[in-house]
């Protein structure tokens, strides 16, 4: 799921008992494996999709201690005898991080404490950090400054004191390796993961969702998934759009993503370029929502100029739409050779590459049928092994 899409994961989910002290007896050679999975309690974004496919996949051979500002709604996503749900009971960053997660890790005897973006610097033991990636430090002018200082000497401190460190992509692990001077041997790539209702979609659901969808976009249009920020480069796929629209190719470009720190400076650039008419803006959607923009797209634009991962190409691609991606950072090595990269700051090349897509038949199906077989890599089942092998490394 995409960072605009709503919390789809709450719906129709009946809350088991909640599960609050620790079991008496631990299965031989299991390890107690605490998690930080706070995120899961905000609005729904890329990262809290990505850690909630990522747990629900967590092998039962195991105890899972999960952290978070609510667990009664963090039950309700991971139920069973495997998970324990602790309360986070303060929220600033640093005093949690920093001086809480190392007294909890060791209040409750975990193997291993795993952490998003950065962690403590000392007092836990078996410390895994997931860095998704060091955008913030190699492409300032996209990143919020507020914070950005404190990130950069944390994600430094924590990363060397973490036992391993996790990315979501060979690219992302370059860059940390040369940002925070880690070696090779303690970064373990462990892609983001498709959940169950990406692999195994529901078509009713889907057609219900289209139904209602269908009066508020144009008839014919390109997609661009993504938080309304620098990077996504949607004044540029607004351009594309235009001039495919020109064509007689599309009627106008649906962005679908929430608001974010550059969405006024966007907006105002769509005005001032005449492209503001074109662009249909949408958030919050569900699942089957988003899905269904997918299935009717005539394309996916996936033009950022900066991603860790990028899970909208992935999702399209699930959905049988065909993907004209950025040649940059960490999208090709997503993308493989199901989508057509271009540079995403030439518009000429984009929209030359964008007709290729539309006008020729063979070129989509290849796409299309590419895209399906791409798809097959990045499963639940096998990033949860991925990142038990990661654990095992933490306590070894």
């Amino acid at each position: 799921m995409s960072e605009s899409s709503s919390a789809p994961w709450r719906e129709g989910i009946t809350p088991p008992r909640l599960r609050t002290s620790p079991t008496r007896y631990r299965l031989c050679h299991s390890m107690r494996i605490g998690i930080d999975v706070h995120v899961l309690n905000g609005p729904a974004q890329g990262t809290a999709t990505v850690w909630l496919n990522l747990v629900a996949h967590l092998p039962p051979t195991h105890e899972y201690w999960l952290y978070s500002f609510d667990p009664t709604e963090t039950a309700r996503l991971f139920p069973g005898p495997r998970f324990v749900h602790r309360r986070i009971p303060i929220r600033q960053p640093h005093v949690r991080i920093q001086l809480l997660y190392p007294w909890l890790s060791r209040r409750d005897r975990c193997d291993v404490f795993h952490v998003n973006y950065y962690g403590p610097v000392v007092g836990v033991r078996g410390l895994v950090v997931t860095i998704h990636d060091v955008i913030y430090l190699d492409f300032p002018q996209y990143a919020p400054s507020t914070g950005r200082r404190a990130m950069a000497v944390f994600g430094r401190a924590s990363a060397r004191a973490a036992r391993r460190i996790t990315t979501v992509s060979e690219y992302s692990k370059g860059r940390i390796m040369e940002r925070f001077g880690v070696p090779a041997d303690r970064i373990s790539v462990v892609p983001n993961a498709l959940g169950p209702r990406w692999t195994a979609p529901d078509p009713r659901a889907i057609a219900a969702a289209w139904t209602r969808l269908a009066p508020r976009v144009p008839h014919r249009f390109a997609l661009s998934v993504g938080r309304l920020d620098p990077r996504k480069n949607f004044p540029l796929a607004a351009r594309v759009t235009r001039e495919l629209r020109r064509l007689n190719l599309v009627d106008g470009l649906v962005v679908v993503g929430r608001e974010d720190f550059g969405a006024a400076a966007i907006r105002r650039e769509w005005r001032a370029d005449g492209t503001a008419d074109l662009v249909v803006h949408l958030a919050d959607l569900t699942v089957p929502e988003l899905q269904a923009l997918y299935a009717h797209a005539r394309c996916l634009l996936a033009l950022s100029l900066a991603e860790g991962f990028g899970m909208p190409v992935l999702e399209a691609m699930a959905m049988g739409t065909p993907v004209v991606a950025s040649n940059r950072t960490a999208i090709p090595e997503v993308c493989g050779d199901a989508a057509l990269l271009v540079d995403p700051t030439d518009e000429d090349a984009v929209v030359s590459t964008a007709r290729t897509v539309l006008e020729d038949g063979a070129v989509r199906e290849r796409l299309v049928d590419r895209g399906r077989q791409r798809v097959e890599r990045y499963t639940g089942d096998r990033a949860a092994q991925q990142m038990l092998d990661v654990y095992r490394r933490a306590m070894s």
